[in-house]
């Protein structure tokens, strides 16, 4: 069973500051079933809701100046939860043409399990063919490669669960270990996104007792275009811009300086 529920306010209609309770996930005490749900809620967030899609164009565009050809690729997804997103971006990197090696990460061994129990499933694109993923555990503020050895580092729904000291650690490590471009996604703390939140939870969640909660808690947990702006100033990339994606949607798109 997860662990206690923190109680969630009521829906807002001004801004409120950035929360830094720690959501049920946030322990890696949630397994079996239970984070299997979870995981797969967060996979439905960034298929339906934006989250690869914000993601995809990037990918496609990313061409090295004068390139005769599409090139290999490597990708480390940071926080990758199920492999969603990881198995996603790689798939239509191959479905373009380009081979692509995907690595994704996570702090937690459970959750690994759970992404290698999901396989190619978690995609959520049954009838494809889809690119395999090797999984690793690993600490995003601390990564376990060297510098400028892979390609392309991705992330979704991982950055809200830092501090802000830890979103600076990631973003350096981030820039450290790519070549060409580090994409990251989260989302958007905003009245509206909030109130959509609690909506999913009375309806589509209301039987997730994990994501009932971590669900609306991640939108108060998460970012102001603004703050993410902040927070990816000293971070050392040759060129950072942070943009919305629809909906409630922010988009950290960073070449390694």
């Amino acid at each position: 069973m997860p662990p206690p529920s923190p109680s969630l306010p009521p829906v807002f209609r001004r801004l409120p500051r950035r929360e830094h309770h720690e959501e049920i996930l946030d322990g890696g005490e949630v397994t079996g079933p239970d984070l299997v749900r979870s995981l797969g809620a967060m996979a439905m967030v960034n298929r339906r809701l934006g989250g690869v899609r914000a993601l995809r164009g990037a990918l496609r565009e990313l061409r090295a100046p004068g390139e005769p050809r599409l090139e290999p690729l490597t990708l480390l997804d940071v926080g990758t939860g199920n492999g969603n997103l990881a198995r996603a971006l790689a798939t239509t990197l191959r479905r373009g043409g380009r081979a692509v090696r995907a690595v994704g990460i996570d702090l937690h061994q459970s959750v690994l399990e759970a992404a290698q129990a999901a396989g190619p499933d978690a995609e959520g694109d049954s009838g494809r063919e889809r690119a395999p993923l090797r999984l690793v555990r690993a600490d995003g503020l601390h990564l376990p490669f060297a510098d400028g050895s892979v390609d392309v580092v991705t992330s979704s729904l991982t950055l809200h669960h830092l501090t802000d000291g830890e979103v600076r650690a990631l973003l350096a490590e981030a820039a450290r270990v790519a070549r060409r471009r580090v994409l990251l996604t989260d989302l958007e703390r905003h009245p509206l996104h909030y109130a959509g939140a609690r909506l999913l939870s009375l309806t589509v969640w209301r039987r997730d007792p994990i994501t009932r909660i971590d669900g609306p808690l991640s939108v108060l947990r998460s970012f102001t275009r603004s703050e993410l702006e902040g927070l990816a100033e000293d971070a050392p990339f040759r060129s950072v811009r942070i943009h919305r994606s629809f909906p409630f949607r922010l988009v950290l798109d960073g070449v390694p300086g």
